[in-house]
């Protein structure tokens, strides 16, 4: 079903689609619990061979989709600094959405730094307009209420902008963060939201699953290029980035982030949000159960 037919029937934002369980599956390129993990030389190549051997784009976007790319955008931060999404993880999502018969895709983040420096510095705004993306800024003017229907999270206001895309592209950077623990895809979705987000980092795991549980991810892929592993989510400091040269995909935001903390090297069973993920059943928390391939690009 579309987002925009979402959207003029009122309530069906937090039903069907949007709000369906994730149950485990049998491993394999088709499967929809299925991870991808795949390490190279370059952040374009390997992004786009993971979402290729994920099954490629054309699982994903229809002809005619209007597609929204979510990076993290957040912070002032350079490219080496490991805070925002790598920007040619970004390029290669955008090419492989619009070569698959989008219509028009739309990179944007509510960013808690200037949003025309985060834009800029990231190098995101550059690429993604050099890929053949619109550049859209949040405004605050095209907030609606969302209703999540979690256990903890209710209503709350949310971009327009990504309720009325077809197709929703997750695409995060894995660090350190200092309240969460982790960013991963589940915490970037604060993204999508207006409001005084700072109220949701009491009961913030909670809040981070009811969030992932209520909006759907239609992929994922996570940047793992630079990775921050202190002092996130702002970092600043060089010596606080480790080079892992990974990017994973999947289409199950519970298991993309569960294959990430474990990269990162973190038990996915000591992250609050992914316990809470785990009892929404959203999918395994365990990583040995996941069906995950790594692959050497």
């Amino acid at each position: 079903m579309k987002r925009r037919a979402f959207i003029q029937n009122g309530s069906a934002l937090a039903t069907g689609l949007m709000l369906a369980p994730l149950v485990p599956a049998q491993a394999g390129a088709g499967s929809a619990d299925a991870v991808v993990q795949v390490r190279g030389a370059s952040p374009y190549e390997i992004t786009r061979r993971a979402v290729t051997e994920l099954g490629g784009m054309k699982r994903f976007v229809s002809r005619g989709d209007l597609v929204m790319v979510k990076p993290n955008i957040g912070w002032n931060r350079t490219v080496e600094q490991g805070a925002c999404t790598h920007p040619e993880v970004v390029r290669a999502v955008v090419e492989m959405a619009l070569a698959a018969g989008a219509r028009k895709v739309v990179v944007m983040d509510n960013t808690c730094h200037k949003a025309e420096d985060c834009y800029q510095r990231s190098g995101i705004a550059a690429a993604a307009r050099q890929a053949g993306a619109e550049v859209r800024f949040s405004d605050e003017s095209r907030l609606a209420v969302h209703d999540f229907r979690g256990e903890v999270l209710g209503r709350w206001p949310v971009f327009r902008d990504h309720l009325e895309a077809d197709k929703f592209i997750n695409v995060p950077v894995l660090k350190h963060h200092g309240s969460s623990g982790l960013t991963m895809a589940m915490k970037n979705l604060y993204g999508i939201l207006g409001g005084n987000r700072g109220k949701l980092h009491r009961d913030m795991g909670e809040n981070i699953a009811d969030l992932a549980a209520g909006f759907r991810s239609h992929l994922v892929v996570v940047d793992a290029w630079r990775v921050l592993v202190r002092n996130g989510p702002v970092g600043g400091r060089l010596s606080d980035v480790e080079e892992r040269r990974t990017v994973i995909a999947s289409a199950n935001i519970m298991h993309a982030d569960v294959a990430a903390a474990a990269l990162f090297g973190r038990d996915a069973r000591q992250v609050e949000s992914l316990q809470a993920a785990s009892a929404r059943r959203m999918g395994e928390i365990d990583i040995a159960k996941v069906p995950l391939r790594r692959l050497d690009a």
